[in-house]
């Protein structure tokens, strides 16, 4: 599957929307920096964008972020993650347009959906926010997903943990830097990771399709926990971050122009 149908399936493929157009711009990087391995290296920015702009019209029509999508849902195995995750958050209705706390460290929840290649992922996120400091912990993530027919449920599960773990400290600070030279995050210290003491506590949902053909699940939820996280910082300070990952100036520009 090329980029153009990864795009399809994340970028507003998971709802029924009666008019949908996607453009790709191409960025000429080829001279000077060089591709490698990354798990999942698209799909975290496409529902960082298209899940925000899903829970944005959730917050402009004051209905619950999950109920909007459930109601806009495209086929039985996006609701199915959509569902599961939401089961296992035990998730509580509210309106998107709470009122925010004038408190220093406030919490919000976010749920999202998103893929990687074929499979089904959806994702439920607990998130604190500092507003004085600008430093945001991911408490909580539980990630849900509809691989078809799942030989060894345990396996999966573990990939799960994995998936939504990297996103966590992808989210939060991985980032390639670079110049006209070439890339300049080049040890631990310019390209940090996620610490153990920093570590969400996660919980994997396999949504189990015995008559289905058994698809990927090493990336998919990614994008979705993504969006949590994201559609979670809302939540939680009535503001939304651009651009991930949510440094400390990021997160303090951001509740500044809010």
């Amino acid at each position: 599957m090329g980029v153009q149908g990864v795009n399809r399936l994340t970028c507003g493929g998971q709802y029924q929307i009666a008019n949908l157009k996607l453009v790709n711009h191409k960025l000429p990087v080829t001279e000077y920096l060089k591709a490698g391995w990354l798990r999942s290296p698209l799909d975290l920015s496409f529902a960082f964008v298209s899940e925000q702009a899903i829970d944005q019209l959730a917050f402009v029509l004051k209905i619950d972020p999950y109920e909007f999508r459930r109601r806009n849902i495209a086929d039985a195995r996006w609701l199915g993650v959509l569902e599961a995750a939401a089961k296992a958050a035990n998730w509580t209705p509210k309106s998107a347009s709470q009122s925010r706390k004038s408190a220093t460290v406030v919490s919000g929840r976010g749920i999202g959906l998103g893929t990687h290649l074929q499979s089904w992922g959806g994702a439920v996120a607990d998130v604190e926010v500092n507003t004085s400091t600008g430093e945001v912990a991911i408490k909580h993530l539980y990630g849900a997903l509809d691989a078809g027919l799942v030989v060894n449920p345990a396996i999966v599960e573990s990939q799960i943990r994995g998936q939504l773990v990297q996103t966590a400290s992808r989210m939060l600070y991985e980032e390639v830097t670079f110049d006209t030279a070439g890339v300049t995050s080049t040890d631990w210290s310019t390209y940090p990771i996620l610490r153990f003491e920093e570590c969400p506590e996660v919980t994997p949902i396999v949504v189990q399709r015995i008559n289905e053909r058994s698809l990927g699940a090493g990336e998919e939820v990614m994008a979705a926990a993504a969006a949590a996280i994201a559609n979670a910082f809302f939540d939680a300070t009535g503001a939304r971050m651009e651009q991930f990952p949510f440094t400390k100036p990021r997160v303090l520009a951001t509740l500044k122009r809010t």
